[in-house]
C-alpha cells in the first residue's frame, strides 16, 4: 500500500496498490510535517525548529517523533533535538526551499515496543556524509562524523550490524558500539564502480541476504547487487544479480521493501516499483528480466509517499 499524507498536519491515507483504492482507515499525525519513513510498522515524523541567531557554522535543529498508527496502545516517542552541521549548504536549501525537502531517512533497529531498551535509530540526511545513532530512551545522539568525501545514500540495520553505501557505490559497515563510533570501508579499490549512482538503496531480501540497488545517473535503469562477504578480512564483493525469482522491490527516498510476490496478488515477481520524487512522485516498475518500464498514472500533485507493506487486519 501507498500511504499518503494528505496535507501538512493533516491525516493519512491508505491507498492500495496496484488495485488504486482509498482505504478507509484514518491515520493521523503529531508533527506540522507528513511521515517520512518507517520500520517495524513505526513510522517517523518531523518538526524543523525556529531558526536561531545565524552562526559561523549553520545548524538545521530537527525533532523527530516516532508513531505507529497500527497499533493504540504504542504511545508516541519523541526523540532528542538533533543538529548536523550544514556540510553542503543545508542552511540555505531550509531557507529558500520547504523543510519538506530536507526529510531524513530514520530506520529503526527493532520494534520499540517489545524492546524499549535496546532499540536503536539511525538517521540520514540526503545532504549529509555522516549518520547519526540514538539508543532507547538516551537523551543525546552519537554522531559519526564525516565518514566519506561522497554523500550517504542508504543505511542500514542488518544481522545486528549496521552498513551504508555512498553515492561512489563504497559500502561501509558502522560499529556503534566503539566510542568513537568506527566506521571501515569494505569496498576494495579493485571492485570499486567506475561512476557515480542518481541512488543507491540497501535492502534485505526476504531470504536474508543483503543487496545494493543501483539506478544508472539521470536513467530508469536499475543494477541489483548481492552483497558477499568475506569471512577473513571482512571486505564485500558484489555479485550481480539479474533474476530476483518470486521477490519484488519497492523503493522510494525513505524505504525499501522486498516482499514475496506470491503474497501480494497483483504484484509482479522480479520487477522493481518505485517512487521518484524528482519527476513529480512519478511510479513506475522496471522490469529485471527485459528491463522494461511501465509507469502508473497516479495523481502527481499528491505529497511525498511511502510505501508500506505492514500485514494486518485493522487497527489494535
Amino acid at each position: 500500500m501507498l500511504l499518503i499524507p494528505t496535507a501538512f498536519g493533516g491525516k493519512l491515507e491508505l491507498y492500495s496498490f496496484p488495485g488504486g483504492k482509498i482505504s478507509d482507515i484514518e491515520l493521523s499525525v503529531l508533527c506540522n510535517t507528513s511521515s517520512m519513513c518507517h520500520g517495524h510498522g513505526w513510522l517517523a515524523t518531523m518538526d524543523v525548529l525556529p531558526e536561531p541567531i545565524l552562526l559561523a557554522q549553520p545548524r538545521t535543529t530537527t525533532v523527530i517523533t516516532l508513531v505507529n498508527p497500527f497499533r493504540k496502545t504504542a504511545v508516541p516517542i519523541r526523540l532528542p533535538h538533533l543538529s548536523f552541521i550544514s556540510y553542503h549548504h543545508m542552511h540555505d536549501v531550509v531557507r529558500k526551499y520547504s523543510p519538506a525537502v530536507l526529510f531524513p531517512k530514520v530506520i529503526l533497529s527493532e520494534d520499540p515496543t517489545l524492546n524499549p531498551d535496546s532499540y536503536m535509530v539511525a538517521v540520514l540526511y540526503k545532504h549529509e556524509p555522516e549518520l547519526a545513532f540514538n539508543k532507547g530512551r538516551r537523551k543525546d545522539w552519537i554522531h559519526t562524523g564525516k565518514i566519506t568525501q561522497d554523500l550517504l545514500m542508504d543505511v542500514i540495520f542488518h544481522k545486528s550490524q549496521v552498513f551504508a553505501v555512498a553515492e561512489s557505490g563504497d559500502i561501509f559497515s558502522i560499529n556503534i558500539r566503539r566510542k568513537p563510533i568506527k566506521a571501515k570501508i569494505l569496498t576494495s579499490q579493485e571492485c570499486r564502480f567506475a561512476s557515480s549512482a542518481y541512488k543507491a538503496y540497501l535492502v534485505e531480501s526476504t531470504k536474508g541476504d543483503l543487496l545494493h540497488v543501483r539506478r544508472l545517473h539521470k536513467e530508469e535503469r536499475f543494477m541489483v547487487y548481492k552483497l558477499v562477504f568475506n569471512g577473513r578480512d571482512g571486505s564485500v564483493q558484489h555479485v550481480e544479480l539479474r533474476s530476483l525469482g518470486d521477490e519484488v522491490m519497492f523503493l522510494s527516498d525513505n524505504c525499501g521493501i522486498s516482499v514475496l510476490a506470491s503474497n501480494f496478488p497483483g504484484c509482479q515477481r522480479n520487477s522493481i516499483y518505485y517512487i521518484d520524487h524528482c519527476a513529480e512522485n512519478k511510479i513506475g516498475r522496471f522490469n529485471l528480466e527485459d528491463e522494461t518500464i511501465t509507469g502508473y498514472d497516479y495523481s502527481l500533485s499528491m505529497p511525498k509517499a511511502l510505501w508500506i507493506a505492514h500485514l494486518f487486519t485493522g487497527l489494535c
